[in-house]
């Protein structure tokens, strides 16, 4: 029996881009409901918390008004947040770029996440590829997408467990490739092919926006580059992100 290897490749390949397109149009669709929703709750929200401010201003400390008011403060900054990542998935205007060292940018992030976070039985592991040029994009944004995936790997593996953030720089392709990796719960597959939708998360009520990803897919897929994600239920997950560095390692090596 001879088996057709490209014919099988060349259906996987459209099968692949068929994929691509079916998200970008859903993402593009709810992007246009989000934007509206974002809109409608974000001038509400800031009149109550300029108020609660306001109010703060006047109170003592001590007192359980203060209290009150600083937990309305809190609960109404975390609604502008997910507003904001509303706003942010929504958005496709054009990109802002800068040089940006993506080990510097993952560094960053990590000593953040530390001083945050409950890490005392979580090995952290790095294995960077110093041969990886600079990247060309909003580093504000790149920090965005690993926090989301770190802290993401960080629920997955809980109170124990090891997260290992890799990098890789494939010159022939001209991409940069960082991976971030965890040995936690893993995800079903029946949610994987779900795990990049707005509004769709595995956690419990109340503490995932699922956004988090969504957010992150346009960040990467603005830049032209991708997202990737492998995971097996119990055996922990492994999410990638592909940038391509050629634009900006073309003029470097000149």
């Amino acid at each position: 029996m001879i088996k057709d290897k490209k014919g099988h490749k060349d259906t996987e390949q459209r099968k692949l881009m068929e994929n691509q397109m079916a998200q970008a149009d859903k993402l593009a669709s709810i992007g246009q409901l989000s934007a509206g929703i974002a809109h409608e709750m974000n001038n509400p929200l800031g009149i109550i918390l300029g108020y609660t401010q306001l109010l703060l201003r006047d109170e003592n400390s001590e007192t359980e008004r203060y209290k009150d008011l600083k937990t309305i403060e809190k609960h109404v900054k975390s609604c502008k947040a997910i507003v904001e990542d509303l706003l942010s998935f929504a958005r496709s205007s054009k990109p802002e770029r800068e040089v940006i060292n993506i080990q510097d940018t993952i560094d960053d992030v990590l000593s953040f996440v530390v001083q945050h976070s409950d890490l005392d039985k979580v090995e952290v592991i790095k294995d960077y590829d110093i041969t990886i040029p600079p990247v060309l994009i909003n580093e504000r944004k790149l920090k965005q997408v690993f926090m989301n995936l770190i802290m993401n790997a960080i629920h997955a593996v809980g109170k124990t467990g090891t997260i290992k953030i890799a990098t890789k720089f494939n010159r022939s392709k001209n991409r940069a490739y960082i991976r971030v990796i965890d040995t936690g719960y893993g995800i079903g597959k029946k949610n994987l092919s779900r795990i990049f939708d707005p509004f769709f998360t595995t956690k419990p009520t109340g503490e995932g926006t699922g956004l988090g990803l969504s957010v992150s897919y346009g960040i990467i897929k603005n830049y032209n580059g991708e997202i990737l994600v492998e995971s097996r239920r119990g055996k922990g997950s492994t999410f990638t992100v592909v940038l391509p560095v050629n634009a900006l390692h073309k003029v470097t090596n000149r």
